[in-house]
């Protein structure tokens, strides 16, 4: 008797797991992410250190957490408001101020009672901390040390009050070596939710080398990849360097990402539709388009209310054209302000951040958007300057793209696909991740490798329409009491001509007068 009612139990059963099972299928191909909210991280620091060597490593921190998906708000010691810590479950403290070792006592307090996980990077480790990691240091002073990282290495490297680690608990990674020292010093250490890295410097190898850190502490186990992507590229490029391009990239077996910059009115001019329809061909030539943020020229004199309809416009028209779109490039502040966000950001799940060269915030935020698919961005040839042994081609612990400069001439078009063919990486295919954008009108996704607008295949195919040049640029507008004029004007015309014919007759009079006077006077005789 049990084993019948059995049966029926274990048929429903199976029918649920099979139903889910094509619910997560489908939901994959559809590219919906299931993924778990994002993990929220508090980065506090006490100081900037402007003008120094440690300049800008708050701001390379904030990139390598936006390239692990995490949620970031950014704050000072001195703005710290208490009961803040109990909202997070990471916390991340940059002290780079030698001569500030208290900190405020509303923080304090609140730091007594944390039990989240805790990293910090640079001088006066707390107690709670140092007892955790076992720690013991040694001061040190400004030195030449040479940093490895796994399959990295930099060396020399000035480096100011870098503590050597003695002692520790837990786990090491990378090391610090100096004529000074007998024996290496750790990189930086974790043990459970604990992790510090006494010396990070922007733009150098100490700043990757927190990556491999964050991973562990952070708890990522996405795998990751090298992706090559091309940025600079206008309506106004050489659309046939482009075309050429992508043509020697594809046939060399090399995905790509083109960042393109958008075109945010006269879409009906002839070089939009030449610009269409090289997209549409560097699409069918595996190379994937991600809209780059609109240039900023001005605060004071944008105008805030277009940027979302601008936007929205350029996507409908790419989608129109047949051509899909995933994702944005733009520099990392725009994460940070709530007006591109809301108004340039909202369509798109998947960011290339870029690092600031020039800020221009509108409406500045302490918590940055998060998206489902974050990259990290090196210049092309960086990693290189970190040794030989970088050859290897394991990819850092998150997604890096290396930014090519669109080419200029044909000159350095035969430079860059000859680096990228000589390249010892293996460079991912963008699209065969999920990402989604998303439009009034449109919807556009991307999963293993097919590209879907409104539900339907994207077909690719490598055929460039024509386009007619002739355009009428300024449209003439509707005219007023034109036969009046025209009219008008025809009676000038004649009675100017009627003037210069009787002109012309009195001239002709004259003549014959002057020469019956001057030259044949005889005849008055």
């Amino acid at each position: 008797m049990l084993r019948k009612k059995a049966i029926p139990m274990l048929l429903l059963s199976l029918c649920f797991l099979l139903a889910s099972a094509c619910f997560s299928v489908q939901a994959s191909a559809n590219g919906i992410h299931q993924d778990s909210p994002p993990k929220q991280v508090l980065l506090i620091y006490d100081s900037l250190s402007l003008e120094t060597r440690k300049e800008g490593n708050v701001e390379a921190i904030q990139r390598l957490l936006a390239a692990f998906s995490v949620q970031v708000t950014l704050t000072s010691f001195d703005r710290y408001e208490a009961g803040t810590l109990k909202k997070y479950d990471y916390l991340i403290a940059v002290r780079n101020a030698q001569d500030l070792p208290e900190l405020p006592a509303v923080f304090d307090r609140d730091f007594a009672a944390y039990s989240g996980h805790y990293l910090h990077v640079g001088q006066h480790v707390p107690d709670q901390a140092a007892q955790a990691l076992e720690l013991q240091e040694e001061p040190g002073g400004r030195d030449t040390a040479r940093l490895t990282l796994g399959q990295f290495s930099q060396s020399p490297m000035i480096v100011e009050q870098l503590p050597y680690i003695v002692r520790y608990a837990g786990k090491a990674y990378g090391s610090w070596s100096s004529g000074s020292r007998s024996k290496p010093s750790p990189y930086g250490v974790a043990n459970g939710r604990y992790g510090y890295v006494p010396y990070l410097e922007k733009g150098n190898l100490s700043e990757l080398g927190l990556s491999y850190l964050l991973q562990d502490w952070l708890a990522s186990d996405g795998q990751s990849q090298y992706y090559a992507v091309f940025k600079d590229i206008y309506p106004f490029s050489d659309l046939g360097l482009l075309k050429r391009l992508a043509d020697q990239l594809y046939e060399s077996g090399i995905p790509f990402i083109a960042s393109i910059q958008p075109v945010l009115s006269n879409f009906d001019y002839p070089a939009m539709q030449r610009y269409m329809e090289t997209l549409k061909y560097v699409q069918s030539r595996n190379g994937s388009l991600v809209v780059n943020a609109p240039f900023v020229a001005s605060t004071i004199s944008q105008n805030i209310t277009t940027l979302k309809d601008e936007m929205s416009s350029f996507i409908d028209v790419l989608a129109e054209h047949g051509i899909a779109p995933l994702g944005i490039g733009a520099e990392m502040y725009w994460t940070y302000d709530e007006h591109y966000t809301a108004r340039g950001m909202s369509f798109f799940d998947s960011i290339v951040m870029f690092p600031n060269e020039r800020v221009m915030y509108r409406a500045p935020t302490d918590t940055a958007k998060t998206f489902a698919t974050s990259f990290y961005t090196v210049e092309s040839g960086k990693l290189e300057a970190y040794g030989e042994a970088a050859r290897s081609g394991e990819p850092l612990p998150m997604n890096t793209a290396l930014v090519f400069r669109f080419p200029q001439d044909e000159q350095q078009l035969k430079e860059t696909v000859a680096t990228l063919q000589s390249d010892w990486r293996t460079f991912g295919d963008y699209k065969n991740t999920a990402h989604a954008v998303r439009t009034d009108k449109h919807d556009i996704r991307s999963s293993r490798g097919i590209l879907q607008i409104n539900g339907r295949t994207l077909v690719l195919n490598t055929t460039m329409e024509s386009v007619d040049s002739n355009h009428t640029y300024i449209q003439e507008g509707p005219k007023s009491l034109d036969t009046l004029f025209t009219v008008q004007n025809n009676i000038f015309i004649v009675l100017i001509i009627t003037t210069l014919m009787i002109f012309g007759g009195f001239l002709i009079v004259g003549y014959r007068l002057y020469k019956r006077k001057y030259i044949h006077p005889e005849r008055k005789l």
